[in-house]
């Protein structure tokens, strides 16, 4: 039992997830701080107001690196690789649900349904673009959503699924399918690794 727990420790360190949970902690913290409820569409009034469904933004961005280093190549050449990942995969649901139960107590389903998607975000960053680029999704589309997709009479555009009101229906079809798709294949497949990672990975022992 030391043993296994020592092992966790060591993953835990490795796998930058002492980071996450702080920023998942700053996170909830800005939630918290947010009174949501003054505000009739979240991205419209004040910034207090555009900022607040875009808390798991700042959650997801640093999740890239979670996922790249739990399928690193140390773990990539184990016979449990893909527990491994399943194993990573359920710490960071397990920290996102956190997040959006702290979101919750001022706007359940906004709180939900971000989270979610950006969580979703930053799987399919991982899985799909290099390891210096898989943070973009979950910063870059928050922050064009945020500034593409409101309009000035107190609308959103229906693209901008981050700033929609918890009653637009299309946002979370949309949510549960990324994230369903990119969990899968992280899990599966892990994340995008560079080319030289991958031969390493290949060569038989001993050679160079």
């Amino acid at each position: 039992m030391p043993t296994d727990a020592a092992a966790l420790s060591a993953y835990a360190r490795r796998w930058h997830l002492r980071r996450q949970a702080l920023v998942t902690l700053t996170c909830a913290f800005l939630w918290l701080a947010t009174p949501l409820r003054l505000y009739d569409v979240p991205a419209r009034d004040g910034v207090q107001g555009a900022l607040w469904p875009l808390v798991p933004a700042l959650f997801a961005a640093t999740l890239p690196a979670v996922l790249a280093t739990a399928a690193d190549t140390q773990e990539r050449i184990t016979p449990t690789a893909n527990r491994v990942r399943a194993l990573t995969t359920t710490l960071v649901a397990a920290l996102a649900l956190a997040l959006a139960l702290t979101g919750a107590l001022n706007d359940p389903a906004v709180a939900f349904r971000n989270t979610l998607l950006l969580t979703g975000l930053a799987f399919a960053g991982a899985c799909c673009l290099p390891p210096p680029a898989a943070w973009t999704p979950p910063v870059a589309i928050p922050i064009l959503m945020w500034l593409l997709g409101t309009k000035p009479q107190a609308e959103v555009e229906p693209w901008a699924v981050l700033l929609l009101p918890a009653h637009a229906p299309h946002p979370w079809p949309i949510a549960a399918a990324l994230t369903a798709a990119a969990t899968t294949t992280y899990v599966l497949k892990g994340p995008r690794v560079p080319r030289a990672a991958k031969s390493l990975v290949r060569q038989p022992k001993g050679s160079r």
